[in-house]
């Protein structure tokens, strides 16, 4: 209220310095503890895609066990600050793009292990991009605001889903809360 009216500042989230500016680019450091879980679910060399990367946060932490990390954001802003930050992070293996993610399986040859869904007011329009992205047998983190559970399990299960988990990530306002699927989609059955 007071002071200096600055909106760039560095964030430090478990070892991993940020660069933001709140005029160029959302951030939310309460997703941390979030960005930590999906990195303990990954595997070794994982390709992994997100969607609408932001400054960088998931690509970043995810990218010390992934083979390569694709960040995407149709925010200039937001990939001008993503690249300071794999610069920062040392991420040599996270790559951003300047890109529409409801065009990126026109323009992407490759399929991902998996998927980061993080623009939790908008995720569901993007569905259908995200499982042709994902490879069969690979994960999807479809972030989204609820106000009841399993609110879009049933939209979930309009594609090739193999399981489905719900989990509460944040409360958001009075009767409404942050939650993530975590989808993985079916794999090729064998002959």
């Amino acid at each position: 209220l007071a002071g200096r009216q600055v909106t760039h500042t560095r964030c430090l989230e478990y070892g991993h310095p940020f660069e933001i500016d709140l005029t160029e680019a959302y951030f939310s450091p309460r997703l941390a503890t979030e960005r930590q879980r999906i990195a303990g679910l990954q595997d070794q060399g994982e390709h992994v895609l997100d969607m609408f990367t932001g400054v960088g946060p998931f690509a970043i932490v995810l990218a010390g066990k992934a083979g390569r990390v694709l960040g995407v954001d149709i925010n200039p802003g937001a990939i001008r600050l993503m690249v300071r930050n794999i610069h920062l992070n040392h991420a040599d293996n996270v790559f951003p793009m300047l890109a529409d993610a409801n065009r990126l399986s026109d323009v992407l040859p490759r399929t991902f292990d998996r998927v980061i869904m993080n623009h939790p007011t908008g995720s569901l329009a993007f569905l259908p991009q995200a499982f042709r992205l994902c490879k069969p047998g690979g994960y999807i983190h479809c972030y989204v605001l609820q106000s009841g559970e399993a609110e879009i399990t049933m939209e979930l299960q309009r594609f090739p889903v193999a399981e489905i988990t719900e989990r509460y990530v944040r409360s958001y306002s009075p009767g409404r809360w942050h939650a993530v699927y975590d989808i993985r989609k079916k794999p090729i059955k064998s002959r």
